[in-house]
């Protein structure tokens, strides 16, 4: 499994924890492994949970909800947090796991993959709105 494959499946468990934070993690990730299929229906679970990429930012993504989301906050100030949809935020909560605690991934590179999965998982103009949220903490990170 490549590292752009890891990415979205932990973008869709993050997604899915979203609507299920008060249940236990490791009880989400059982059940989402025990039932993930790639595009050709393939169950590709024991691929998952043996990449080290994809349970690092899940885990660290949980852990670390509330900081994400004041960053998130304190970035979209023309937004109010209510009108981000939850495709986004769990967009941009996973690159900017990578960008603050991933030292071996360039934040250029988390901003890019973050547009790309925006363009593909979410509204049409969505991935301008996470790469000027991801850009400002970028930018004020850099001061």
């Amino acid at each position: 499994m490549n590292r752009r494959e890891a990415r979205e499946a932990a973008l869709c468990m993050i997604f899915d924890y979203s609507f299920h934070s008060e249940d236990d993690g490791n009880e989400q990730l059982e059940l989402y492994l025990d039932n993930f299929q790639d595009k050709d229906q393939k169950n590709i679970s024991e691929e998952l949970r043996s990449d080290e990429y994809f349970t690092k930012v899940y885990f660290g993504v949980i852990s670390n909800l509330a900081e994400l989301d004041e960053i998130i906050e304190a970035n979209s100030k023309k937004w109010s947090s209510k009108r981000i949809s939850r495709v986004s935020r769990s967009i941009m909560r996973l690159a900017l796991y990578e960008i603050k605690y991933m030292d071996d991934i360039p934040s250029e590179v988390s901003i890019n993959e973050a547009v790309e999965l925006a363009k593909k998982f979410d509204a049409d103009e969505s991935y301008s709105f996470v790469n000027g949220i991801l850009g400002a903490y970028v930018r004020g990170e850099n001061k």
